[in-house]
């Protein structure tokens, strides 16, 4: 992998381009860390961002009210549904993930409830909460210490060689060992991210984890951090299976990268009678006025351009493009994924893995060929490589990403020849 020294350094961005300080342009094919959901430098964003700078750009949440979250929590709110009542606002998707995981404990404090059952491979987050509950084994090495929580976790893997997701059959088999009675709450993402590379979480399987938190008295929580607020075709992943979680966590394209901010949205029942914001604490930054009216410039934007549509529609032509390309290529497999999420699985011995990733080796050739993809997996059998760029994407744009990452492939598997050679 390129080190940080040998980078370029970046100068502007506009739409899905961005251009180093030597003048070389880029296209945002991954939007930076899948989360620049309407592009780089969009006015209405900015102009948003400059007028909430001249009023306030920070207010305490335990001294005011203000506007823009207020505004920000109407509109999430409505475009998640019913069933949620609460916005709890966070710095960041890690941050997101770790409310929601406190939110579940204090829903259960004193009933004994102290395992979350999580999937392998699965990501959720950096901070040490998320992070324990992650089933990504690279991210968690040499920070077991900093893992071991009170907090049992549990990792349900796929029993079938040939799937990288568990099945609901998987999971039930996992949820009635560990005793039903103790769970407090199930995670998952709809579709995995730096994990497992955009492999999807069937509607089965969300509509049988609903039914079993249902009758176990255990909470659904949903990581939605990458794939919320239109990057897969729907405002939200999960809402094609008509399951609702309890807990949904998301960061990313709520601000399109525009400034931090991340949220969980809170089901009627998790704190009743009483305020999740409150017995969530948060912090300093949580709720911050400028941060709030940026997501609400992006939502806006999103919603007032179809881009949830636009994701679905681009994305089946992307998906078409890079299918193309692995029919021609042995060390790649049919792309993955939904909407403008999506991922390239590769073929690589793990012998070859554990030496030279072909998808990190894809990521650095796409950088030198003016493209940015992003590397996923956490072995040979995840291995992969996300295209996920802006909704906002053109055709011709998407021909310049196609054209630059067949070159990037191509000269990774010449030198990968060369090497074995």
């Amino acid at each position: 992998m390129t080190g940080p020294s040998a980078l370029p350094t970046v100068d502007r961005a506009e739409g899905v381009m961005i251009v180093d300080t030597d003048g070389r342009e880029y296209v945002d094919g991954c939007s930076g860390t899948i989360c620049v959901n309407i592009g780089h430098g969009v006015p209405e964003v900015l102009a948003a961002i400059s007028r909430q700078s001249q009023l306030v750009t920070f207010a305490h949440r335990s001294q005011f009210r203000n506007r823009p979250v207020e505004d920000l929590s109407a509109l999430v709110l409505s475009i998640a549904g019913p069933g949620y009542k609460e916005v709890v606002y966070t710095n960041s998707g890690s941050e997101a993930v770790e409310t929601a995981l406190r939110l579940a404990m204090h829903h259960h404090a004193g009933t004994g409830r102290d395992i979350i059952v999580s999937q392998r491979p699965s990501y959720h987050g950096m901070t040490a909460g998320a992070l324990a509950v992650s089933g990504h084994p690279p991210r968690r090495q040499n920070l077991e210490p900093l893992l071991g929580g009170a907090a049992k976790l549990e990792l349900v893997s796929s029993s079938r060689d040939a799937e990288i997701l568990p099945s609901l059959e998987d999971w039930l088999s996992v949820l009635q060992r560990v005793d039903p009675a103790r769970v407090a709450a199930v995670l998952l993402e709809p579709v995995g991210g730096a994990a497992s590379g955009g492999a999807e979480t069937d509607d089965r399987t969300f509509r049988g984890l609903r039914e079993f938190c249902d009758s176990a008295g255990a909470l659904l929580i949903v990581d939605e951090v990458m794939t919320g607020f239109g990057r897969t075709g729907e405002w939200f992943g999960v809402t094609r299976s008509g399951v609702t979680p309890d807990l949904l966590a998301t960061g990313k394209g709520l601000s399109g990268g525009y400034l931090p901010i991340g949220a969980c949205l809170v089901g009627e029942h998790v704190m009743p009678g009483g305020s999740a914001a409150e017995v969530s604490m948060g912090h300093t930054m949580s709720g911050n006025p400028l941060a709030a009216a940026a997501a609400l410039a992006v939502l806006t934007y999103t919603r007032d351009h179809g881009l949830v549509s636009r994701a679905r529609e681009v994305g089946t032509r992307l998906r078409r493009e890079l299918a193309l390309i692995a029919r021609s290529v042995p060390a790649l497999r049919p792309p993955r994924g939904r909407g403008l999420h999506l991922g390239v699985g590769i073929e690589q011995d793990p012998v070859g893995f554990a030496t030279t990733p072909l998808n990190r080796r894809i990521v650095d050739a796409a950088l030198r060929n003016g493209l940015l993809v992003y590397p996923s997996g956490v072995d040979a059998r995840t291995q992969s490589v996300m295209v996920c760029p802006p909704l906002t994407i053109r055709d011709r744009e998407i021909e310049m990403l196609i054209a630059r990452f067949t070159r990037a492939v191509s000269e990774s598997l010449a030198a990968e020849r060369v090497q074995g050679g």
